[in-house]
Parts: C-alpha cells; structure tokens; sequence
C-alpha cells in the first residue's frame, strides 16, 4: 500500500510539472517524491522508535500525524512500525539512486531535441 501511495504521488507531481511547461519534469517531479519519502522515513522512524519505550505513552500507538496517514488504524504492533520504516528507507535509497539516471536520460533527450 505504501509502494503504491508513493508510485501514484510520483506521477501526479511529474504529470502536473509536464503540464505547466516546466522543463525536466521527470527529474523534478523524482526529487519531490524523495523530499516526500525522506520526511516520510523520519516520520515513520520517529514513530518506530518512539513505540519501543512503551512506558512513555500509556502503551503502542501512533506517534505522529505523518505516520498515521501512511499506517492508518489497524493493526498496530512494534514490528508493522518496524516494517513500514524499513519500506520506507528503501522506497527513499531506490529514488535517490533513480534520480541521476532520469537526469542522465533527461539530458540526453534534450540534446536529441535541440
């Protein structure tokens, strides 16, 4: 579900970049979708690491709002929080690694049209 949130705010911000004219939209509309998943993975981390000391909030819960739109109500446990934080980090590696070779590709096609 998190994969696919992230995939489908990655091409509405790349359509809406293309849409106003701005140049090298695939390669913007990446580096919004990395700021998103880096704010994401420090949510989520937050919320991981604030679930291990369960004295400190009555019990496991939802540490932030950010967290709880990706999580949501069900399920709740140290390891599900654990997992989305690791989705996360990989979701957010695989994107900054993606990103030079969208410039590269951009660049290229740039070229062919000029």
């Amino acid at each position: 579900m998190f994969v696919f949130g992230s995939l489908i705010i990655l091409i509405i911000s790349i359509l809406v970049i293309h849409r106003l004219g701005i140049k090298n939209p695939f390669s913007k509309g990446i580096s919004i979708a990395i700021a998103l998943s880096i704010l994401a993975t420090i949510s989520l981390a937050q919320n991981y690491t604030q679930s291990l000391i369960p004295e400190a909030n009555d019990g496991i819960g939802i540490s932030n709002k950010m967290a709880y739109w990706i999580i949501g109500e069900d399920g709740w446990s140290q390891e599900m929080f654990k997992n989305m934080f690791e989705q996360s980090v990989y979701i957010s590696l695989l994107l900054i690694a993606a990103y030079p070779i969208v410039l590269i590709i951009e660049s290229k096609f740039d070229r062919k049209a000029a």
